[in-house]
């Protein structure tokens, strides 16, 4: 079951047999020049797909061109491998989805972009029309793909997204690296250091809910997130210290990475560090029942609170998986 591509990279959606692992269909995400997929998101029995295009996007019998350099872009795909819709967001620069999230007929997005994008025909609002840094987005489709809301966020420097969820309260929650002072609604929020990792959330009409940074005096971030019942969980990284609820983290030197879980005002209730020699990082995070999974990697020995981790043999392959529930 080959599969012709254009572009470099392209992408590749695959669907497996879950008996027996086998390929049941394939599905090219390709592009006249690159696509990257950056994230997917189950919706009943179909799958969301989020990711980066430029060029010309083709995907089954949808083709979408870019407006700039880089263009975002939404998929639903049937269980037999059909593409039901096809969006795109973006305009003249550097714009792309990081994060895409379902929960019954909502379908959260997130993304990066710069002045001059839209989405679905509605302008997406940066921070500073004559700024070139990368601002961020969260928005709400309904399940045919339609555009139900958008809102933005930002301030003078790149930010960057990590990702989006959706919890049981039907809150879209974003997570975010960002810099300096940004505008969030009708608030700002000032980073301690060089760069704090942000939560966001925002009600099923995109009414702005709580924020807040998480994040010390050095340069720390978020790379990834997922919703536990109403529970938003993030991984990030932090170097120094960090302050997490009424516990501080603090590295040996370097960067350390962590886990939090967040109640929907924007308080952290538990954590979870990840320390070592080298360097770690929170990869992946999913929700399972009764709490998440969360994927690790690491360069050399580390240790995850009180469980050791031994020093990968290859520095570059040093990876494991931790589950942890959520009373």
């Amino acid at each position: 079951m080959d599969v012709n591509l254009r572009g470099d990279p392209a992408a590749v959606l695959i669907a497996l047999d879950r008996k027996t692992g086998g390929v049941r269909w394939k599905l090219a995400f390709d592009s006249t020049e690159w696509t990257v997929v950056s994230s997917l998101a189950s919706a009943a029995n179909d799958v969301i797909v989020g990711g980066l295009f430029a060029g010309t996007l083709r995907a089954g019998s949808h083709v979408v061109s870019s407006a700039g350099s880089s263009d975002g872009f939404i998929a639903r795909v049937s269980p037999t491998g059909q593409v039901a819709w096809l969006v795109r967001v973006g305009g003249a620069g550097a714009d792309g989805v990081q994060g895409v999230a379902a929960r019954g007929d909502t379908i959260a997005v997130a993304g990066t972009f710069t002045a001059g994008a839209e989405l679905l025909g509605t302008p997406l609002a940066p921070y500073d029309e004559r700024s070139p840094f990368g601002d961020g987005f969260v928005a709400a489709l309904d399940g045919k793909g339609a555009r139900r809301w958008a809102t933005t966020f930002g301030g003078r420097y790149d930010d960057a997204v990590a990702g989006v969820a959706i919890d049981e309260l039907g809150n879209a929650v974003v997570a975010a690296t960002v810099h300096d002072v940004i505008k969030l609604g009708d608030s700002e929020l000032a980073a301690q250091g060089d760069g704090d990792g942000l939560v966001a959330w925002f009600s099923p009409s995109g009414a702005k809910r709580a924020a807040v940074l998480l994040g010390g005096l050095e340069n720390d971030g978020l790379r990834s997130i997922t919703a536990a019942g109403d529970q938003a969980i993030v991984g990030g990284y932090f170097a120094g210290a960090i302050r997490l609820g009424e516990r501080t983290l603090r590295t040996a030197g370097g960067e350390d990475a962590f886990v939090a879980a967040l109640d929907p005002d924007g308080s952290v209730w538990a954590s979870w560090h990840v320390a070592g020699a080298g360097r770690e990082e929170i990869a992946a995070l999913a929700t399972v029942y009764g709490g998440f999974v969360a994927a690790i990697g690491h360069t050399a020995g580390a240790t995850i609170e009180r469980t050791q981790l031994a020093a990968p043999h290859d520095p570059l392959a040093g990876s494991a998986v931790i589950v942890r529930g959520i009373p």
